[in-house]
């Protein structure tokens, strides 16, 4: 996504001679961009993140004119956790912000999102900025974008080392050496391997998605009622998250697992267990999980304080670095890619 959102960037600034690396093909499940939806949202638990967040619903806005038509799909957005817990903080930046939120109560919730289950002493914010992003149409509609335009799209053709040159950089790739003005390297779990020494410490974790099917009529699972979620406990680790039905796969559930042991990228992933996903499913839904349609993997690159870094590379001029971190990385690709464009651009020829 945000290889893709710098491209475009650099293409509508007038970069002309543009060329976009991808180690695999087209809509890939290798990394972290794949899937049908993502959440957009203000609510965070710091206010440059909201601040950030406001910049990028004005640069999605900019990015569905271009690209000719809707990538957002409106729906409520609830977030919300116990009282005295990691919650606390998400009240006390998103409400001051001046973003269109509100804290609700408990009972109100239950009422208006009965499909959900939360406790007694939760706190409750409906976030109205929140939507429903069509990701995979956001990344099919970029590339097609790109290539009309006249950006070349190098599919199968992974970047395997980098060489500084002075007046160009030298990079090798399985598909032969080129040479350019300006390189930036959106390769999120790969990024430490590529860019080698001087990044900030990277860590790859492994996600696991359920899409689920519930006792519940269709019209009460789809955008506009049901809504783009987060349940924020008391822990790093207790933070559940979901969305909407769409594209006939399901309620997409997850736990955003930011802690543990790193997996390796290039490693074949274990078979997806159920068992976690439907507890999960049991915990975080009010009415009956009649089954576990489907189950993903994605890819998380997180640094010590999750925080989205777009950076000149610490020994090479020409390169600029996005370590803009997943898990909620792919909300802030189009202002990403701009700030990369940005950078890029400013680097002398």
């Amino acid at each position: 996504m945000h290889g893709l959102c710098t491209a475009f960037a650099l293409r509508r600034a007038g970069l002309r001679r543009l060329a976009v690396l991808e180690a695999h093909g087209p809509g890939h499940d290798r990394g972290s961009s794949h899937g049908l939806t993502r959440i957009t949202r203000s609510s965070y638990h710091e206010p440059r993140f909201v601040r950030l967040a406001i910049e990028a619903h004005r640069a999605w806005s900019a990015l569905e004119s271009a690209l000719g038509g809707a990538l957002r799909v409106p729906t409520p957005g609830l977030f919300f956790g116990p009282r005295g817990g990691r919650f606390d903080a998400y009240l006390a930046a998103t409400l001051g912000s001046g973003a269109a939120v509100e804290q609700i109560a408990v009972a109100q919730a239950r009422h208006r999102f009965p499909l959900l289950r939360l406790a007694d002493d939760d706190r409750v914010l409906i976030d109205h900025t929140a939507a429903m992003v069509l990701a995979a149409e956001t990344m099919s509609r970029l590339r097609s974008w790109l290539q009309a335009n006249g950006v070349e799209l190098r599919w199968h053709s992974a970047a395997t080392q980098l060489r500084d040159g002075g007046r160009t950089m030298q990079v090798e790739t399985t598909g032969g050496s080129l040479q350019a003005r300006r390189v930036v390297l959106a390769t999120g779990p790969w990024l430490d391997r590529l860019a080698g020494a001087g990044l900030p410490g990277l860590l790859v974790l492994r996600q696991t998605i359920g899409y689920f099917d519930l006792d519940a009529p269709a019209a009460a699972t789809r955008a506009g009622t049901f809504p783009v979620w987060a349940r924020i406990g008391r822990t790093a680790e207790e933070f559940d998250y979901g969305l909407p039905e769409h594209g006939g796969v399901g309620l997409k559930l997850a736990r955003h697992r930011t802690a543990g042991a790193a997996d390796d990228p290039d490693a074949a992933a274990p078979p997806i267990d159920p068992a976690p996903l439907l507890a999960l499913a049991q915990q975080r839904f009010a009415v009956p999980v009649r089954g576990l349609q489907r189950a993903e993997r994605c890819l998380y690159t997180m640094s010590a304080d999750q925080d989205l870094r777009v950076e000149p590379h610490p020994r090479w001029p020409r390169v600029v670095t996005i370590a803009a971190c997943s898990g909620h990385g792919f909300k802030f690709g189009p202002v990403i890619g701009q700030q990369a464009a940005e950078r890029s651009l400013a680097i002398a020829d």
